[in-house]
Parts: structure tokens; C-alpha cells; sequence
């Protein structure tokens, strides 16, 4: 998504620059063609960045239809009539819009013509914002919001437990171990298990209990320093073997807990499925610092010249 902005971006750099050199008389012409010629490359590119978006693991949700219909609303409508004040409106709707689903992770159903009816009022008051009167309405909105959050995870919780008894009803390969931690191993790994403090590596996909993909790294193993993963992962992968796949349920006690993990799309205290893949523990080259470019490693020293024969 931040790569599509990006490009968005210098679409929209562009298009300042262009008006700012303005057109010479006389090159209508040859200016409308290389207008073309951007419009076309641009629509290319954009659509490119949008079908990878769709392509990507966890994209469930990527309605073409619907995207491309947002799309077009905002495109073919009368940009004449249209002010600065109304495209920052629109602009500042997507950002309430989307802090209103990652809210709705945490704490549940916000009502949307309540809070359109309370945002117009707030709007539309003769009174000077009070800002003593802000700083309490931030505070119970607080309140409120750990309110309903901890009420949302107390159902995640119980959900996530009804989730397990039904999951080792179904299926006897499943082993609860005493911290809660549900798997079954699917295919046996060779070697030692893995300790604590390793970094390991790692095929994986993370599921919601209704199935929903979160997150999948399926085609190039993840390196994941155990000291820096959630308890009921490193629980897992420290009961596995390199060469190992296994199935996990993790609690939400033993995964992002009453906090939930709102950027990647999960509430508080709910219940994950992993499908793992371990390959073994991850080997770093010693003469590449993480991020150099190949161009900037360090050369290997010279092999001193065999000794000449006397």
C-alpha cells in the first residue's frame, strides 16, 4: 500500500511540474501526445502496483470490482464543480474511515451515523472549542475504548477456547501443552530441536480462526530471532525440528495478548493459526551486513601465492 501512495505521489509531482513549465504556443500538438503517452504509462503502473496488491498472500479482501468502482467514482466526476475544500474532505474521510475499521479490531461495531451526527454537531457548534473540554473528551474516549476492547477480548478469548475443544475433538494428532499451546506435527523434522535463542528459519502462514490469511511467507523462508517472536511461537518452533511443518493454535494469551496487534489486523486477545515450515537455523554471511547492496560487501581477502618449489 505505502508503494502505491508513493507512486501516486510522483503522479501527482508530475502533474505540478507540468503545470508549472506550462505549454509554448504552437506545441499543442506534440504536448497532448506526451500527455498521452503519461496517462497511459501511469494507468500501466498504477494498475501494475493494484494487481500486485491483489496478488499478494491474505489479499481476501481485494475486491477488484469494488476498488475499481471507487476508483471511477472519483475520476469521472465533474472535477469542475469540485473545490480544494471537498477533494481535502475527501481525502480526510479515507483517514477517518480507516481509523475507524482499525478501532472496530480493538473494541467492535462503531455505529457510523452516530458518529457523522456527532461530527457535524461538533462542526457546526457557535462555541469556541474548549480546550480543557478536548483533553476530557480524549480521556473518556479512552476510557471507553479500553472499556470495550477488554470486552472484545474476554469474547476473542472465549471464541478462540471453543475454536480449540472443537479443533482437538476433530482431530486426536493435536497436542495441548500446560502453557495452552495447541499443535500437531505434520511432518517430522531430523536433527536436534531448536533452543530458545536461535534465529530460525522459517515457512509460515498465519490464519484468523474463520480461516482468513493475516500474513504468509510460503515461497522464501523468514528468519525469526526466537527472543523477539511472540511466547506461543517460539514455544512451537523450539518444540520442532529443522525440516519440520506442524500446525499451531496459539492462544491469545500466548500471541499479542489484550493488546491485539492493530496494524496487522488483530484483535485483542485472539486466537491464531500457523502453518509452519522450519528449514533450519538461519545462517548469515559474516562478510554481509543485513541491507548492503552485493556491490558494497567486503571483499575477500587474497589467498596467499603457493610457496615456489626449490
Amino acid at each position: 500500500m505505502k508503494k502505491l501512495f508513493s507512486v501516486l505521489m510522483v503522479a501527482l509531482l508530475v502533474g505540478t511540474m507540468a503545470s508549472c513549465n506550462g505549454n509554448k504556443a504552437g506545441d499543442d500538438s506534440k504536448s497532448s501526445k506526451i500527455n498521452d503517452s503519461i496517462a497511459m504509462q501511469m494507468g500501466q503502473l498504477i494498475g501494475s502496483q493494484l494487481k500486485m496488491m491483489q496478488e499478494q498472500p491474505g489479499a481476501d479482501e481485494f475486491d477488484q470490482a469494488q476498488i475499481l468502482k471507487g476508483i471511477e467514482t472519483i475520476l469521472k466526476s465533474d472535477t469542475t464543480k469540485r473545490t480544494r475544500s471537498y477533494n481535502q474532505g475527501l481525502a480526510i474521510g479515507m483517514q477517518i474511515l480507516a481509523g475507524l475499521e482499525q478501532t472496530e479490531q480493538q473494541s467492535g461495531s462503531i455505529d457510523r451515523k452516530k458518529f457523522l451526527s456527532e461530527l457535524k454537531k461538533a462542526l457546526n457548534s457557535k462555541d469556541s472549542v474548549d480546550m480543557m473540554k478536548l483533553q476530557q473528551m480524549q480521556g473518556n474516549m479512552m476510557g471507553l475504548m479500553q472499556r470495550a476492547a477488554q470486552a472484545k477480548g474476554a469474547d476473542n478469548d472465549k471464541k478462540g477456547q471453543q475454536y480449540i475443544a472443537e479443533q482437538m475433538k476433530k482431530d486426536k494428532s493435536f497436542k495441548k501443552l500446560p502453557s495452552g499451546l495447541v499443535y500437531k506435527i505434520v511432518k517430522q523434522g531430523q536433527g536436534e530441536n531448536f533452543n530458545d535463542s536461535a534465529t530460525v528459519d522459517v515457512l509460515y502462514e498465519g490464519k484468523h480462526i474463520d480461516g482468513k490469511v493475516f500474513d504468509s511467507k510460503k515461497d522464501s523462508p523468514v528468519p525469526f530471532n526466537l527472543k523477539q517472536v511472540v511466547p506461543g511461537f517460539r514455544e512451537l518452533i523450539t518444540n520442532l525440528k529443522p525440516g519440520a511443518q506442524a500446525i499451531a493454535i496459539i492462544p491469545g494469551a500466548l500471541a499479542y495478548g489484550e493488546q491485539g496487534n492493530p496494524q496487522g489486523g488483530i484483535g485483542p486477545n485472539e486466537t491464531l493459526v500457523f502453518e509452519v515450515t522450519t528449514q533450519g537455523v538461519h545462517v548469515q554471511d559474516p562478510n554481509q551486513m543485513p541491507g548492503m547492496p552485493a556491490g558494497m560487501r567486503k571483499a575477500p581477502a587474497p589467498k596467499p601465492a603457493p610457496a615456489k618449489k626449490k
